[in-house]
């Protein structure tokens, strides 16, 4: 891999790529299951159904596309209980974090978990300061992969497609920044496979979180 000079700024996915949050998210979906007199998913099943927000992952973990308003209150509950406890920071990312830090490159996190839950999360690991900006849908006003939803958390960069790369696990941010005419890089850290990634055609595929380190500039933009 190759250093492009021309990236500027770079855009991270949150769950999968900066944190491993299954295990809060599979919790929160049993509770809200339990309390509507469902059985437990195995958090493999649940790990399936994450990625496209949060509406999207209940539709799915209750089988239907008209979830009562008392599930989604049952999940959050829960979840603002234990999604910074039961959270964990992913290998390489706050070394590559701090590099990419001195190295004056703006960053933002683009997902779609809601920005409060993002911002809590980031926050209480220890990796927020690294941001300019944290935007959930509830903020752009759509959801990846939807090009609103990337380049409204680009502007907070104050660059310009062109000059921006989009990191993540899941072939969604392949579409989203295919959509939104950034470049993409994926790594295999989240719940799509390897064969699923390359399939996806991402401009970089990633072995580890620090090779980012290999293809963005060494040093803060001019």
């Amino acid at each position: 891999m190759i250093a492009s000079t021309r990236y500027r700024a770079v855009l991270f996915d949150l769950d999968g790529t900066l944190v491993d949050s299954y295990a809060a998210l599979a919790e929160a979906v049993n509770f809200a299951r339990r309390a509507h007199g469902l059985e437990n998913l195995r958090e493999e099943r649940i790990r399936e159904f994450v990625g496209d927000g949060l509406d999207k992952l209940l539709q799915r973990a209750f089988e239907t596309s008209d979830v009562p308003e008392s599930v989604q209150e049952a999940f959050e509950a829960r979840y603002d209980e234990i999604c910074c406890s039961e959270s964990r920071v992913l290998a390489d990312v706050e070394s590559t974090l701090e590099e990419l830090s001195r190295r004056g490159l703006p960053m933002a996190v683009c997902t779609n978990k809601p920005t409060s839950f993002s911002v809590k999360i980031l926050d209480s690991l220890g990796l927020a300061r690294h941001f300019c900006a944290i935007v959930g849908p509830d903020l752009a006003g759509a959801r990846k992969p939807a090009a609103q939803h990337v380049l409204r958390t680009l502007e907070a960069t104050g660059c310009a497609p062109r000059q921006a790369l989009l990191v993540g696990d899941m072939p969604i941010d392949v579409e989203a920044a295919r959509n939104s005419g950034v470049d993409v890089a994926v790594v295999p850290t989240g719940s799509s496979t390897a064969e699923q990634l390359r399939a996806a055609r991402p401009d970089h595929y990633l072995e580890r979180f620090a090779d980012l380190l290999r293809i963005l500039p060494n040093g803060a933009a001019p």
